[in-house]
């Protein structure tokens, strides 16, 4: 057979290609399936002339370990599990996923693991784990109410949340500040003069809306500011969802002047909604975002926003379940790091009110 392989750099695809075995790379070398074994695993007891010799024939023949089936015979899984429960569409499209993959990426590869990513929309999380294919995960999602959170935790399966879980603290996670987000954020309009200040809030059920509707609230008392329940619409973070709302707001009589965001992710749908309708921002309304992704200093105009340490935010929760799987104690479990806002050019003092 790998005699076959080696006639054909590219088999014709009607030819079926039998994956390369450690039997394969074994017999090709002239050596046992145990000096593979322990040639691949870097372990001792084989001269460095064998050792390089099978590594080159391994990756001539393409050859790579099965990782699940080297954890049903006893070997430790070399993989760690990241769950996206959204379309795999949205998620690879949102720079928010992205800079959390750069930090998860960054400390799994100095530990030496590798990363299963999975758009799980309806299996339960415990699957990459039940299926030998993770020996830990971590779940990118802000849902209050999954059970499949609590499945996975019920089963003792090692988990890092982001975000976390008020009603689950137990279970480790990561989390940016959000109340001081939001503070930051209103502090930022009052002192622009701004009044009528509107919230794009997500979903009721989601751990990111839970932390940031009641502070929107409590830092408008702060800075004494009025509340108007007709200036705070949920939507469920996209751009489109965005762009919806936004028209709502600026059909309000009278319109807010400044509006804060969910995410950056949101903002292209809210500029646009404002064009549409005829107000420049940040003439006639300012915005603000939550994150600071790339897109954000290349929005027009450049979106001030509250920064999230998105990339130490993955990396840490990476720390935190590596611990886990090597069954090492954690310092705690509930780990929040600090924002900053950012000001650009997408908010301005407060200017004549326009008239619908």
């Amino acid at each position: 057979m790998i005699r076959e392989l080696r006639l054909h750099k590219s088999p014709p695809k009607c030819q079926r290609v039998l994956a390369i075995t450690i039997k394969d790379i074994a017999r090709e070398a002239g050596v046992s399936i145990a000096t593979v074994s322990r040639a691949i695993n870097q372990e001792e007891g084989l001269s460095q002339k064998t050792r390089q010799r099978i590594l080159e024939l391994s990756a001539r023949l393409h050859y790579h370990p099965n990782l699940p089936a080297r954890s049903l015979v006893g070997k430790k899984t070399e993989a760690l599990g990241i769950v996206i429960p959204q379309s795999s569409e949205f998620a690879l499209s949102n720079p928010y996923y992205n800079e959390l993959l750069k930090g998860i990426g960054a400390r799994t590869n100095q530990a030496g693991y590798y990363l299963v990513l999975s758009f799980l929309r309806e299996e339960g999380y415990a699957r990459l784990h039940d299926h030998h294919l993770a020996a830990g995960i971590i779940v990118l999602a802000n849902r209050l109410d999954d059970p499949r959170v609590e499945d996975a935790a019920a089963k003792n399966i090692p988990m890092v949340l982001i975000p976390g879980d008020p009603g689950r603290k137990w279970i480790p996670s990561v989390d940016g500040d959000n109340r001081d987000g939001i503070f930051q954020a209103i502090r930022h309009l009052a002192e622009l003069g701004h009044r009528d200040i509107a919230f794009l809030c997500g979903p009721m059920n989601s751990k990111y809306s839970v932390d940031r509707f009641p502070a929107f609230q409590q830092a408008l008392i702060k800075y004494r500011l009025p509340f108007r329940r007709e200036v705070v619409l949920n939507y469920d973070f996209s751009q489109e969802g965005a762009f919806g709302q936004m028209k709502k707001l600026l059909a309000v009589s009278p319109p807010p002047t400044a509006v804060l965001l969910m995410n950056d992710y949101s903002a292209m749908g809210v500029f646009r909604a404002a064009k549409e309708v005829g107000f420049q921002v940040p003439r006639d309304v300012s915005v603000i975002g939550f994150g600071d992704v790339p897109l954000a200093s290349m929005t027009d105009p450049p979106l001030t926003t509250v920064r999230e340490p998105f990339q130490e935010m993955g990396y840490r929760a990476a720390e935190m379940l590596l611990r886990m799987v090597e069954g090492k104690k954690l310092a705690r479990r509930t780990l929040t790091l600090p924002v900053e806002l950012v000001i650009r050019n997408s908010t301005a003092p407060r200017g004549k009110r326009r008239r619908k």
